[in-house]
């Protein structure tokens, strides 16, 4: 059987290719004995994703091992088991799971997820969310902001609708207003709505591309790594404990 292609690197950065067992032998011995200290790592080459990582802590050497997607912690393992882990693993021999008492690794946490309906705060001065709340069919939500596409001189205005369970509806989108138009044609759109009443609203993530330009409340939480809903083009922010304020 031939090996993989395996590269080792070593506590002090040092990249070897296709290391020799006498090689992994004096590292593992070499390592030092505190926690979150040095390691040797072996990567299988052409599958980054497959690797085993050492460590010698106090009272033992930690394994883990990312194998076909399943990560395996085992702790504490004596020398003589790790080393015969780290050899097998090098040489492409399935029995590295015989030499210790391995077992599932632990997930990294998750990050939490927004709740499905976004609390928005009607702020009157906050000249982002100043003009939303309630009417006779749902909530709504007008805004007066600029975007990459406007002249100068020029302003986008927008109206959106939402239901009552808070699910996107529809809206009314206008580019290039006059700046000194801008907010008359918001109140205008709002003013075509029965029975409107400014407060908070609460509606759900939604997309709408109605020329060149995308406005959406969109999860983030993923690229940002903590629970986070985001209103482009407004590029402002919601987080918890969601309690509808926002920053920017």
């Amino acid at each position: 059987m031939t090996s993989p292609r395996i590269t080792l690197y070593d506590p002090d950065g040092t990249v070897h290719e296709q290391p020799s067992g006498g090689l992994l032998w004096v590292l593992l011995h070499q390592l030092g004995d505190l926690p979150g200290g040095d390691s040797v790592t072996l990567i299988r080459t052409g599958a980054e994703n497959e690797f085993m990582q050492a460590w010698r802590l106090a009272d033992g050497y930690r394994l883990f091992a990312q194998a076909d997607r399943e990560p395996l912690l085992a702790h504490p393992v004596g020398f003589d088991a790790a080393f015969g882990a780290l050899l097998a693993w090098n040489l492409g021999r399935p029995d590295w799971r015989d030499a210790c008492a391995w077992r599932p690794a632990p997930r990294p946490p998750q990050p939490d997820t927004p709740p499905e309906l976004i609390r928005i705060a009607y702020e009157p001065r906050s000249g982002r969310t100043e003009c939303i709340g309630r009417y006779l069919d749902g909530q709504f939500w007008a805004v007066v902001h600029g975007t990459r596409r406007n002249r100068p001189g020029e302003i986008g205005v927008a109206l959106f609708l939402f239901g009552h369970d808070g699910t996107y509806v529809r809206s009314e989108v206008h580019d290039d207003v006059p700046l000194e138009q801008a907010h008359a044609l918001r109140e205008q759109l709002v003013g075509q709505l029965a029975e409107v009443a400014y407060g908070d609203i609460a509606v759900r993530t939604f997309s709408v591309r109605p020329g060149d330009v995308t406005w959406e409340l969109v999860d983030r939480t993923v690229t940002h790594g903590l629970p986070r809903v985001c209103f482009y083009p407004m590029d402002i922010m919601f987080s918890p404990p969601w309690s509808g304020t926002y920053s920017t």
